[in-house]
């Protein structure tokens, strides 16, 4: 179950070439990064069961932590279940397998949640949670979005989509509409309806508006199918299940409208799949639903499928990036005009 929600997370993000914002510094000190968060003053990577603290003023590592294990403080991981951060909060909070550990900003255990549920995100909301997870309903599998209470039981679903998963031997169905969820501005963000439509709602899941992103459709091509069917086939992640869950690939004749969204400095970017000169189209909208403008970001990607690590915050986009020659890591920063 772990692995295939994996698999959905990869496909969330397909597209894409290489293009630069500048270079800012090179982080010595990692080897494979797997994400990285940012707050006002520092910058966070995680890499396998280590998470490193960068000053955002000068890029220097302040810390160091995190280790392997099942005791205070450690992390169970999986090569497809990777950790994960929050730190939107005081404090920072690590998503890892059976439990969410909190830690202070400087890298201080505090304590933990054990937990038998199933999800690969716990984001704080008040004194609750909301979460991923999947379900399996009449043999069919789904994503879901739900409330857990502060022990992180499951309290209720509040949005499903279907996973595009067929069962064994039936493949599966590529480029759906767009899953996930943001909390902000005491906000729930969830698609909508329609392919070009997200939702807000209040936390007590009352609806307060619909936005709806204007973009022209892109077709989807025979290159795009054959590098995402070879992707799959060789990816560390799939390459094990290709044969049994994902073969064969069914693709639309067109691609969703909208591709991502998150939320950053009190503006909702919704990332279309239209990309011309190495940067994606977004559609930005203030906290009330009200269209802002079109911006267009320079993202990077480690293949054609997947972005290297990135986050939001400050007004600038920031991406650490492998630079293939030397074989160091560096991270970017691009300001969003």
């Amino acid at each position: 179950m772990r692995r295939i929600f994996i698999v959905m997370l990869v496909l969330m993000v397909l597209f894409g070439v290489s293009g630069f914002a500048e270079k800012v510094t090179t982080l010595t000190e990692i080897m494979k990064p797997v994400s990285i968060q940012v707050d006002s003053t520092r910058l966070y990577v995680t890499e396998g069961a280590s998470i490193y603290i960068y000053a955002l003023k000068d890029y220097q590592l302040l810390k160091k932590f995190g280790n392997e294990g099942q005791g205070p403080g450690e992390f169970a991981i999986h090569p497809r279940v990777p950790i994960s951060l929050d730190v939107s909060t005081g404090d920072i909070i690590v998503n890892s397998l059976g439990k969410l550990s909190y830690f202070s900003k400087d890298g201080t255990f505090k304590r933990e949640i054990k937990t038998t549920v199933t999800s690969l995100l716990f984001q704080p909301m008040g004194d609750q949670f909301i979460g991923l997870s999947q379900v399996l309903d009449k043999q069919k599998l789904y994503n879901t979005v739900n409330f857990y209470d502060s022990n992180l039981k499951k309290i209720k679903e509040i949005y499903r989509s279907d996973t595009g998963l067929k069962g064994p031997g039936k493949g599966i169905e590529v480029l759906q509409k767009a899953f996930w969820f943001q909390y902000y501005d005491n906000k729930i963000f969830l698609p909508g309806e329609e392919d070009a439509a997200l939702d807000a709602f209040d936390k007590n899941m009352n609806k307060l508006f619909t936005l709806r992103v204007e973009s022209k459709r892109r077709k989807v091509t025979d290159e795009f199918k054959k590098e995402v069917i070879n992707f799959l086939k060789t990816s560390q992640r799939t390459k094990d299940i290709y044969e049994i869950l994902l073969k064969p690939v069914r693709f639309p004749d067109y691609f969703p409208t909208i591709q991502f969204f998150f939320a950053a400095d009190n503006i909702l970017y919704v990332m279309t799949w239209i990309r011309e000169n190495e940067k994606n189209q977004f559609h930005t909208f203030d906290m009330k639903g009200k269209f802002l403008k079109k911006v267009w970001i320079p993202l990077v990607y480690q293949s054609y499928l997947e972005l290297f690590p990135l986050a939001v915050n400050n007004g600038k986009l920031y991406q650490v990036i492998e630079n293939m020659d030397d074989e160091t890591w560096e991270l970017h920063v691009s300001k969003i005009n």
